[in-house]
């Protein structure tokens, strides 16, 4: 019997089209006899409770009810299907809907966003100044190079209309489903499934579940933002808005403004703002160093922005080679950047100079704002925050800065701690997120534990994807990302790339969960603090890479620059994790044949580039 015939006499025939009318028919009996009858008011409108079929890891690979092994007719490379939901539809899950549609076969995505669009990031964060800090040409995908980027560094809006584009352009949007918060997830081990509870249109009313086999959370880490502790927050009858809730149809010209935070939010929202307030008392208390812009080596004069011309952008349409050597070349010098975060070093040294001296001289020498802006930590400590025109904002006269500290709020302003009384008509909040990496809602995993437990106190996981006690569970950009060094976009392909290999695992081996050794959390994490300590990161200043705190575990980073957590990812390191069979873990072999064999491919793809061995050099 050929290859072929095996495999054909292994797989049922498709029901008749008669068959299906059949069974059409008799499901709607029920409903034809209260229609008939008169009696629809009866008719049971209550969701059927949610059916978790047996793990296709049973069904493709298992013994079914046999004792004894017995060999699977089956070709080498046979594939299982797999369900695969990720929640998120921000950049990371656009990226990783196209591997899945690209890379992999059998397997059925549901991504699950929350907003009413798709952008994630770049769909919430709409205030006045909102723009990326990275070069446009490295924030896109490096399987979509886009040549009519607007500007070197791109608002909110550019960005967005990028992402979108790239969504319908590769016909990913199939893959969504908008306005669907997932609220609660718990792992099944009876099935060896995830089963997730999910709010549709932020309605509690309306809820259902759904199961899978492998569960992604790439619900991001600066999405939970989070109002500042201040008594009397809710006393004011002004308007107060905070930046990640921007409220576009808010009349800030002509109007008394107290902008509270001075991170990477607050500092464009000032510049942005100045030009046509009345006034802005600008809240802050924590010095950070404002940077020449990333990769200001490409920017405009003195690292400014500026606009692409027509005939650049026609150059890089017409030429993709000279577009793509571009764009390596700006993400060349951002790649250089982690010499100068290791503590005590030459480098670090060098950039010390010249960051103060740069701000200094951007103050005008003012004293009084040296004192209370430019750090006494290392360079890096902080996210480093690239702010053109803030300085130059922050000295206008119509800008007064408030470092004496906020005691409280009342119905008309802001009181600080020397007594002062500040009157506004708007109350800006730039104080961030909620960076614990715990998750917002239940995340349930072997033997009752809820990650937000096991999170509350340090959040520690494997190359920021994997945690101990949750099978089948990947974190996108979890605790151990190299959050702290360039692009995140590059970072989350390849998490996406790994997780491909993952999944290609589960779906041709009698693999039914993964899951990684606690002792590789606990080793990796041992050696990740001690590098971390030769770092700029782990000195004295609060930081959310400490989790707001100046002192403590750095658990958020990768021990190292994000070349080396490429390299980190290349070549999983299978060992550190364990697994449960289906049946033996050979059973996957089969009957002696590939799947090639099966489906007619080529059988020579040895032969094709000669010496096919390429081992990854780091």
């Amino acid at each position: 019997m050929s290859p072929a015939a095996v495999l054909d006499s292994t797989v049922p025939p498709a029901p008749s089209t008669f068959h299906k009318i059949a069974d059409l028919k008799a499901s709607l009996a029920p409903v034809t006899t209260l229609f008939e009858n008169g009696d629809l008011d009866k008719l049971e409108t209550t969701p059927e409770p949610l059916k978790v079929p047996q793990s296709s890891a049973e069904t493709v690979f298992g013994r079914g009810e046999s004792t004894k092994y017995e060999m699977l007719n089956q070709p080498l490379g046979q594939r299982r299907s797999l369900k695969v939901i990720y929640l998120g539809g921000g950049a990371s899950g656009i990226n990783f809907a196209h591997k899945v549609q690209t890379k992999l076969q059998d397997v059925e995505l549901i991504c699950y966003e929350k907003n009413a669009e798709l952008t994630g990031t770049w769909f919430e964060n709409k205030y006045p100044g909102c723009a990326c800090d990275i070069p446009s040409h490295t924030y896109q995908f490096t399987w979509n190079l886009y040549p009519d980027w607007p500007k070197y560094y791109s608002t909110s809006d550019e960005i967005q209309t990028y992402m979108n584009k790239t969504v319908d352009d590769f016909d990913l949007r199939k893959y969504f489903k908008c306005n669907h918060e997932v609220v609660g997830a718990r792992w099944d081990a009876a099935t060896s499934h995830w089963i997730l509870k999910i709010r549709r249109n932020n309605d509690p009313n309306d809820t259902f579940e759904d199961w899978c086999d492998f569960f992604v959370n790439g619900s991001g880490l600066l999405n939970a933002w989070k109002w500042p502790e201040i008594k009397g927050l809710q006393d004011f009858k002004g308007k107060i808005v905070h930046t990640a809730a921007w409220d576009r149809s808010l009349e800030t010209a002509g109007k008394k403004i107290s902008l509270i935070g001075v991170g990477s939010s607050g500092v464009q929202v000032l510049p942005a703002l100045q030009p046509t307030a009345e006034h802005i008392h600008h809240f802050f208390r924590s010095k950070t160093w404002i940077t020449p812009s990333f990769a200001a080596t490409y920017a405009g004069p003195n690292g400014t922005n500026f606009e692409y011309t027509e005939e650049q952008k026609e150059t890089f349409r017409k030429d993709p080679i000279a577009h793509r050597t571009y764009t390596r070349a700006i993400e060349h010098e951002l790649n250089k950047r982690f010499k100068f975060v290791i503590k005590d070093s030459e480098a670090q040294a060098e950039i010390l100079e010249v960051m103060t001296k740069e701000m200094k001289k951007a103050l005008n020498n003012r004293q009084d704002l040296i004192d209370v802006l430019v750090p006494d930590f290392a360079v890096g400590c902080r996210r480093l925050t690239p702010a053109p025109g803030f300085l130059a904002a922050l000295q206008k006269p119509n800008v007064t800065p408030v470092t004496t500290g906020i005691s409280h709020i009342d119905e008309t302003g802001i009181v600080g701690l020397d007594g002062k009384h500040y009157d506004a008509d708007i109350i800006i909040c730039a104080t961030g997120f909620d960076i614990s990496f715990r998750p917002k809602f239940p995340v349930i995993g072997h033997n009752g534990v809820d990650l937000r437990d096991k999170w509350a106190d340090r959040a520690r996981g494997y190359l920021s994807m994997f945690v101990d006690g949750f099978p089948n569970y990947l974190t996108v950009m979890g605790p151990g990302s190299p959050s702290a060094h360039g692009p995140l976009l590059a970072s989350s392909e390849n998490v996406s790339d790994y997780a491909m290999k993952v999944l290609h695992r589960l779906q041709t081996e009698p693999i039914k969960t993964i899951e990684v050794k606690p002792e590789a959390v606990a080793e990796l994490s041992e050696h990740a603090q001690e590098q971390l300590k030769t770092t700029a990161w782990s000195s004295n200043c609060s930081s959310w890479f400490k989790n707001g705190k100046k002192d403590g575990p750095l658990d958020s980073l990768h021990p190292g620059g994000r070349l080396h957590y490429f390299a980190s990812l290349a070549n999983p390191r299978w060992e550190d994790f364990n697994y449960e069979y289906s049946n033996n873990r050979f059973a996957h072999f089969g009957n002696g044949f590939v799947l090639r064999e099966v489906e007619g491919r080529d059988l020579t793809w040895y032969w094709a580039t000669g010496d096919r061995l390429s081992l990854f050099e780091y």
